[in-house]
C-alpha cells in the first residue's frame, strides 16, 4: 500500500492510498478528508479548510485573507507520507502565508494523520491592517467544520452532539445552540489540548503542537471552529509592521464512538447561564418572553443578537420585563451618546433549516416601537442580500429597506416596512430594530418576514 498524488492544477492535489483518494486541496482547500480507508469523508466540501492564513472579519476581502497568487507543489513522498506545500498572498502581497501538510498513513489500525504547520510573514517595507475581534484571536490559521455538523435540509439530521475540549485529564462538552455565549469565546488552548465532535461512529480531532498562543472560538450558527493567533490585545484596529510573523502547529486525527464515548462519559458541560433568558427567533408575532430557557430543543432556536456601528460607548441592550405593548416584555436599546444601533434577527431563509425565499416576492416587517428619545430616530428595517451577489459576510454591503422613522417621544406607534419585489430571490434577510441617535427605546410584538 503506497500513497500518492496527482496534480489537476496549480493550487490543487489528490492524494491516493492505493488508488483510492484519501483528500483533496482544491484552490488551496483542503476537502473530501477520509481518515481511515473506505471511511466518510469528516471534513467535506461544503466548508473546506483554508490551507491559508486569513482574518475572521470580512475574511473574504482578497485584503484580508492570504489565498491570492495560490500554488503547491509536492515537496515530499514515499510509501507511507506525502507533504505538500501551499503558498499564497493577500491581494497586493502585505502578508505572505506558508503551511506544510503532511498525511501520514499510520498503522495498526490503519488511518490517516494530517499534520500542518502555518507560517505568516508581513512583507517588507509592507504592513497589514487588522480588525479587532472579541471572540476569538485575529490570525486566523484554521476554519474547521466538521462535515454534516450542520445541514441547512431539514430532511437531514445534523451530526454531533457537541464540541468538547480536552484539556489534560478535563474534558469540557460546549453544547451545540446558536447562542454568542462565553462558554465558545477566547478558548485558550495550550500544547497538548485537544477538540473533538462527539459522538459519531467516526469523530474529527484537532490537536494543538507547540506554536504561537492561540485562542479559538465556536461558532455560534454552524458549530465550527476558528483557531486563531491573537493580535489586537487591547480591542483596537491595529497595523502590523513588515517583518511581523506568526506561526501555528496543529493536526487531524479521528477516534472511534468508544473512545468518544468514554470521554462524554466524563465532561462537565459547560454552561453560560446568562445566555439562556436571550430572546429567541418564533414563528409569528415577536413578544420576546421566549428563551433558550423556554425552548424544548436549544439547538433548533435561533437567537435576536445586537449590532452597533461605531463606539459602542454608554449603550446598552435590555430585554425590559417591566414594560411592554401588552404584556410586561419589550426590547430596549437605551444610549446616553448618539450611536446607530439595532437589536437583529439575522438566522432566516434556507440557510438556517427554513424554506427558501422565492425570486420575485415582496417582504414585510412590522411592529411597535415606544420611544424617548432626545436626538435621532428609531426604525424598523429589513436588511437583505441577493443570491449571487458578492458581499455575503460583510452587510455593510447589503441593501436596506426602513419602515417611517420616528423622532421626539412617542407611546406605542405601529410601524411597517415593506420591499419592493426582491430578484434574485435573497439568501439572507435580517430584521433590525434600529435607533440612529440617543435616548430610549423599546420595541415589542414584532412580525418578520410575511410576504406582502
Amino acid at each position: 500500500m503506497a500513497l500518492t498524488t496527482e496534480q489537476p492544477g496549480p493550487q490543487s492535489v489528490i492524494v491516493f492510498d492505493d488508488g483510492t483518494a484519501a483528500c483533496e486541496i482544491r484552490g488551496l482547500m483542503l476537502q473530501n478528508v477520509r481518515f481511515r480507508p473506505g471511511g466518510r469523508f469528516l471534513i467535506g466540501t461544503e466548508v473546506p479548510v483554508p490551507l491559508y492564513w486569513e482574518q475572521y472579519a470580512n475574511h473574504e476581502h482578497p485584503e484580508r485573507n492570504a489565498g491570492s497568487h495560490g500554488a503547491l507543489r509536492v515537496i515530499h513522498q514515499s510509501n507511507g507520507k506525502v507533504t505538500i506545500e501551499c503558498l499564497g498572498a493577500t491581494a497586493s502581497g502585505e502578508a505572505t502565508s506558508r503551511y506544510l501538510l503532511s498525511i501520514e498513513r499510520m498503522q495498526n489500525p490503519v488511518t490517516y494523520l494530517y499534520d500542518i504547520q502555518a507560517f505568516l510573514r508581513v512583507a517588507k517595507q509592507k504592513t497589514w491592517l487588522v480588525t479587532p475581534n472579541p471572540h476569538h484571536g485575529e490570525l486566523e490559521f484554521c476554519n474547521f467544520w466538521p462535515d454534516g455538523a450542520f445541514f441547512a435540509d431539514l430532511k437531514k439530521a445534523n451530526r454531533y452532539r457537541g464540541c468538547y475540549l480536552l484539556h489534560g485529564e478535563q474534558v469540557t462538552m460546549i453544547p451545540h445552540h446558536h447562542l454568542e455565549s462565553t462558554d465558545k469565546h477566547n478558548l485558550l488552548l495550550d500544547a497538548g489540548d485537544r477538540l473533538t465532535w462527539l459522538l459519531e461512529e467516526e469523530n474529527p480531532v484537532i490537536e494543538i503542537l507547540p506554536g504561537d498562543p492561540i485562542t479559538a472560538g465556536v461558532c455560534a450558527y454552524m458549530w465550527d471552529v476558528h483557531l486563531a493567533v491573537k493580535s489586537c490585545h487591547d480591542g483596537k484596529t491595529r497595523i502590523l509592521p513588515e517583518g511581523t510573523s506568526a506561526r501555528a502547529h496543529f493536526k487531524f486525527s479521528s477516534m472511534d464512538r468508544t473512545e468518544g464515548q468514554r470521554l462524554v462519559d466524563r465532561a462537565r458541560v459547560a454552561v453560560a447561564r446568562e445566555t439562556y433568558q436571550v430572546p429567541v427567533i418564533v414563528d409569528g408575532v415577536h413578544t420576546f418572553a421566549e428563551t433558550l430557557a423556554t425552548s424544548r430543543n436549544p439547538a433548533d432556536v435561533w437567537p435576536w443578537e445586537t449590532e452597533v456601528l461605531g463606539e459602542p460607548s454608554g449603550i446598552r441592550f435590555l430585554v425590559d420585563r417591566g414594560i411592554g405593548y401588552d404584556d410586561e416584555v419589550s426590547l430596549c436599546i437605551d444610549s446616553s451618546s448618539p450611536v446607530h444601533a439595532a437589536w437583529k434577527a439575522t438566522a432566516l431563509g434556507p440557510a438556517f433549516r427554513q424554506p427558501p425565499f422565492r425570486d420575485g416576492d415582496r417582504y414585510m416587517a412590522s411592529g411597535f416601537v415606544r420611544q424617548h428619545l432626545t436626538e435621532g430616530t428609531a426604525t424598523i428595517a429589513l436588511r437583505l442580500h441577493r443570491d449571487g451577489q458578492p458581499g455575503l459576510f460583510d452587510p455593510s454591503t447589503y441593501e436596506v429597506h426602513r419602515s417611517a422613522l420616528l423622532s421626539g417621544n412617542r407611546d406605542w406607534t405601529r410601524v411597517e416596512v415593506v420591499t419592493p419585489p426582491i430578484s434574485p430571490a435573497p439568501d439572507r434577510v435580517h430584521i433590525l430594530l434600529e435607533i440612529n441617535g440617543s435616548g430610549q427605546c423599546w420595541f415589542d410584538n414584532v412580525q418578520i418576514l410575511g410576504r406582502a
